[in-house]
């Protein structure tokens, strides 16, 4: 049977500074069924310097080994792709002093005959609608980076029957939308009518952006493989390659149409126009006539040997089947031992995290990976994912994870600005803000003020609330600061002549702090209240640290500043301190955004922006390091923007793209 797969690409959300793309490419107008189809979704955040180029590096790569020969087996093409994909990578790694290239979530994929075969890394995920039944299809696919730094480790793949939908997204779209709903939205007239439909839900509770793939397969009819074989079809032909075989990256919201088998068809048409049976129908009557042969004259020595041999072929053909069922019995034995065996873990787990949460750990990570097991065999899937999901649970057990599912909303941004895109808080005095783009608002109890015009020109990315001289200010994406105070906005001023750029801004005392990851170092400014200006410049770091990834910072007479990749350096002086994190959480960092902390606070907190949770640390004044205590995750409300924490209320307020959220901690 030949399949015809439909797809699309979609972006939904505002541009959230991360670089978004979808590519796909085939070369079936040269080769047919055998070349097979590739499409790359892929996110790159943190990164906006090399985002593009890598991301074009990625689908080029895939492009030029997968279908360099295309008469190998499709798995092992798949397979040295990726191995390529990853010589890449870690080569742009390599480049960089710190080895980070940004967080990357990308789903890889290649369809050929009526197979899919995936990889992923990052957030990324791969998901099979087949008769409204949701599954995860690239569930356990990603590995922390090891000693070989590989993104890619593992593949999946399966077969895809008609009727079937895939849809790959560049992050964990279940956050946002449930199976249930997730089912409903498919097959609504095609597929770009799911995607739209999709788009209408997530759009609502989402930050930031998603770039997603749909595709549909469809039982192929005999006039449309034709016509793509012999006269080419146009819309296939423009959307998937171009002239001279160059690369096609298909971008936007296109929809483009391929055939995944067609060999079916291909034996049908040689019977039609060859006025001949194909080769099966040539072996069927050579047997046949064998068999009416060795019967119509009698037993002869020659027929009794045939007779013999043809025995002795069905015995040794029932024995293997018998190994077989054997064989498949001790597969499904063995694979029950492991689930026992993985419940044994599981409790063994929760008695150990008590008092040696590490052991814990290990233990159920060799759980993980023993259920993992048991659910790619095909077996036992059910009761694999069951157990997969106690370990979660017990995960979210040890490491103290309170859920809430349904926080106070203090102030609705929307009633005052449809359109708003908040950033961040900004408290000072006894004053609470909260600040987008072009915009100031402030809270007063749970009611939103009139927005106040920040600037026509500039755009804000930070702020700070500067208690010295009782105002705000704001770290525009130029470089410039902007002060609020006493109901007037107004550009500061440095004896430098201007400001370095930075991603975050910071004060204490009569000091601003502007955190410079592009020169790895903070920069600090005094101000002068005679003049009414800053002064110059000085470098706050004293000792040659890379910061590069750095995405904030807070203060508390030190300075803890936040990586990209979830790490936490602490300052003191302009050195770096001797600090550690004691007690550790299960599940690491995936979008660490936001560290806060000042010198009221006996704790610091983490907000892990796309995964709506915010890490709660105690300070140990003994050690001077901080201990993982619990974390709080907001189910439901996409991603976070800030947090703020009243000491006196013990309040931990949370920022959505429109709302403050509160809750007591």
């Amino acid at each position: 049977m030949a399949l015809k797969a439909s797809y699309e690409f979609l972006f939904v959300g505002r541009d959230d500074n991360s670089f978004l793309e979808n590519y796909s490419y085939d070369l079936f107008q040269d080769y047919g069924d055998k070349s097979g189809q590739i499409f790359v979704n892929l996110e790159i955040q943190n990164n906006p310097v090399d985002a593009e180029e890598i991301g074009n590096v990625v689908f080029e790569t895939m492009q030029k080994v997968f279908f360099e020969d295309v008469g190998k087996d499709s798995y092992e093409r798949f397979e040295a792709a990726l191995k390529s994909v990853n010589s890449v990578l870690n080569e742009f790694k390599s480049q960089k002093s710190s080895g980070y290239i940004g967080n990357l979530n990308i789903v890889v994929a290649a369809i050929v005959d009526d197979t899919l075969y995936l990889s992923q890394t990052g957030d990324a995920e791969a998901y099979l609608i087949r008769k409204h039944y949701v599954s995860i299809i690239s569930e356990g696919l990603s590995e922390e980076e090891g000693e070989s730094g590989d993104i890619f480790t593992n593949i999946a793949s399966g077969s895809i029957e008609a009727g079937d939908f895939v849809l790959f997204s560049s992050t964990r779209l279940l956050r946002y939308i449930s199976k249930t709903d997730l089912a409903r939205c498919i097959g609504k007239g095609g597929v770009t009518d799911s995607l739209n439909e999709i788009k209408e839900i997530v759009s609502t509770e989402m930050l930031g952006r998603i770039g997603m793939t749909g595709i549909v397969f469809e039982e192929a009819k005999k006039e449309e493989v034709e016509k793509i074989m012999e006269e080419g079809e146009h819309e296939t032909q423009t959307t998937l390659e171009s002239a001279d075989s160059e690369i096609s990256a298909r971008k936007g919201s296109i929809t483009g149409k391929f055939i995944t088998a067609l060999k079916g068809y291909r034996r049908g048409k040689g019977e039609i126009f060859r006025g001949r049976g194909g080769m099966f129908n040539r072996m069927g009557k050579s047997l046949g006539n064998f068999w009416k042969s060795l019967f119509s004259k009698g037993f002869g020595k020659n027929k009794v040997l045939v007779l013999l041999v043809i025995v002795i072929l069905a015995l040794i053909v029932g024995i293997w089947i018998a190994k077989s069922n054997i064989a498949e019995k001790e597969e499904i034995k063995r694979l029950d031992e492991i689930l026992v065996s993985v419940q044994d873990k599981i409790a063994e787990a929760e008695t150990k995290g008590t008092y040696d949460k590490e052991t814990a750990k290990a233990i159920l990570d060799q759980a993980y990976e023993d259920a993992m097991v048991v659910l790619n065999s095909g077996y036992y899937r059910d009761k694999a994912i069951l157990v997969l999901t106690d370990i979660e649970e017990t995960r979210d057990d040890l490491d103290n994870v309170i859920r809430i599912e349904n926080p106070n909303v203090l102030a609705d941004l929307s009633k005052k600005r449809s359109d708003v895109n908040a950033l961040g808080f900004v408290e000072v005095g006894d004053r609470f803000f909260v600040f987008e783009y072009n915009a100031l608002y402030e809270i007063v109890l749970d009611q939103v003020q009139d927005p106040l015009t920040i600037d026509d020109e500039e755009t804000v990315i930070a702020a700070t609330g500067f208690d010295d001289q009782n105002s705000v200010i704001f770290l525009t994406k130029s470089g410039k600061l902007i002060e609020y105070r006493e109901g007037i906005m107004s550009f500061m001023d440095t004896d430098d002549g201007s400001f370095h750029k930075a991603v975050s801004i910071d004060d204490w005392s009569n000091r601003i702090y502007l955190l410079d990851p592009n020169s790895s170092q903070i920069w600090k400014y005094t101000y002068k209240g005679t003049s009414e200006k800053f002064g110059g410049a000085e470098s706050y770091l004293t000792e040659d640290v890379d910061i590069s990834n750095a995405v904030d910072f807070a203060i508390d007479a030190n300075i803890y500043v936040l990586l990209s990749n979830g790490d936490i350096w602490k300052f003191y002086a302009g050195s770096r301190a001797e600090f550690n994190i004691n007690n550790p959480p299960f599940n690491a960092f995936k979008n660490p955004t936001v560290i806060y902390t000042n010198e009221k606070l006996d704790e610091v907190y983490v907000l892990d922006s796309s995964e709506a949770r915010v890490l709660v640390f105690k300070k140990d004044s003994q050690s001077a390091n901080i201990i993982y205590d619990s974390q709080y995750l907001f189910e439901g409300v996409g991603d976070l923007r800030d947090i703020y924490v009243d000491p006196d209320a013990r309040k931990l307020y949370v920022l959505t793209e429109n709302n403050v959220l509160d809750v007591e901690i």
